[in-house]
């Protein structure tokens, strides 16, 4: 069986994705990847064919708008004669339109995978691609989810639910667990990692913070911007918080979770996230709103749910998780649920 699997956004976890599900994959069907140019992860056995997507946001937007730059990309998937096209994310980006309607005309099998079954509050970007992304998803064979908790997100948008296949989000903890080190160790400290987004409740973790008054310090690590009011009371209370503003190498992040006593997920709105998986393969216990997928991920790895937009809630979640034994599912590293990734693409191919 011959799979085109297609990445277009290959930065930061979603490139730590393709790096962790390729490898596995390719040993099971023969594979063609195909990634932007910049991409630096693994490929295993898959053949790889690059395409370009420009050095910056505005090439960026320039090219994934062009056409033929889009029909050349097609081409090139066309002339490996795959089997299946599964295109991962991106479901809603120009080229995507065109590539799902080009596979229509040519009965082309296509799955989507679509990891923010609903956008991000305050991110206008996935507020377009969701409203871009119905075409897609109304023409795709097959629509891969990551949650039951989100097909009736996907169902409102004219897909139809035996269209729907649900494989959850596998672990990526491997590449931060081989850089734990000997040297370094658990310290009464909360952690939130990842990138700072309004969504992700960060205002709320800090009013924690100060309910805590020192009892565990807050560890607040990832890139993006921190509105002034937060940012003022971060650096005026040194003796609670610790502050690491940007992007961290896999060897920091490992650090930093050694450190932990918990890890805390204090987001207003959450469809997937690899970081239940992470912190529980580091042995820290985990702390997070009863929001979106966290409602299925969290308990799964013994993780404590708190109501979301509630600092003292959150503040004695954070108490109560300290000293909790966090559960890592061996079945959700890819190894394991690339099975079902080919199980998807058999039924695709039989019943198209």
């Amino acid at each position: 069986m011959k799979i085109a699997l297609i990445a277009l956004s290959v930065r930061g976890a979603m490139g730590h994705y393709i790096d962790a599900l390729v490898t596995p994959l390719s040993k099971h069907v023969e594979l063609h990847l195909f990634v932007p140019e910049h991409y630096t992860g693994k490929s295993g056995m898959a053949t790889v064919h690059f395409f370009a997507t420009g050095l910056n946001k505005s090439q960026a937007l320039y090219r994934l708008i062009n056409p033929y730059l889009a029909l050349h990309v097609w081409k090139s998937i066309e002339n490996v004669e795959p089997n299946v096209v599964h295109i991962f994310n991106g479901e809603g980006y120009p080229w995507s339109l065109l590539w799902a309607y080009w596979a229509s005309k040519t009965k082309l099998p296509i799955v989507f995978t679509v990891h923010d079954p609903e956008p991000h509050p305050g991110n206008i970007l996935e507020l377009i691609n969701s409203y871009l992304r119905r075409f897609t998803l109304t023409r795709a064979t097959k629509i891969h989810i990551h949650s039951q908790r989100f097909l009736q997100a996907i169902t409102q948008q004219g897909v139809l639910p035996e269209r729907v296949s649900i494989i959850p989000i596998g672990s990526i903890a491997d590449r931060f667990v081989c850089h734990r080190r000997g040297d370094i160790f658990q310290e009464r400290a909360a952690l939130f990692f990842g990138r700072l987004e309004a969504y992700k409740g960060l205002d709320i973790l800090v009013e924690a913070g100060l309910f805590l008054k020192g009892e565990l310090r807050v560890i607040i690590a990832g890139p993006g911007d921190i509105p002034n009011t937060i940012l003022q009371t971060i650096q005026t209370n040194p003796e609670i918080f610790e502050l690491h503003n940007r992007y961290l190498s896999e060897d920091e992040v490992a650090n930093l979770f050694q450190r932990a006593s918990v890890c805390v997920l204090p987001y207003r709105q959450a469809t997937q996230s690899q970081l239940p998986l992470i912190a529980a393969a580091f042995g820290v216990p985990l702390v997070a709103t009863s929001v979106g997928g966290f409602l299925e991920d969290v308990p799964l790895v013994n993780g404590l749910l708190v109501p979301p937009g509630n600092p003292k809630a959150l503040a004695e979640g954070i108490q109560e998780g300290v000293g909790r034994t966090p559960y890592y599912p061996k079945e959700y590293e890819f190894e394991v649920l690339v099975e079902k990734f080919v199980h998807l693409y058999k039924c695709v191919c039989r019943e198209f």
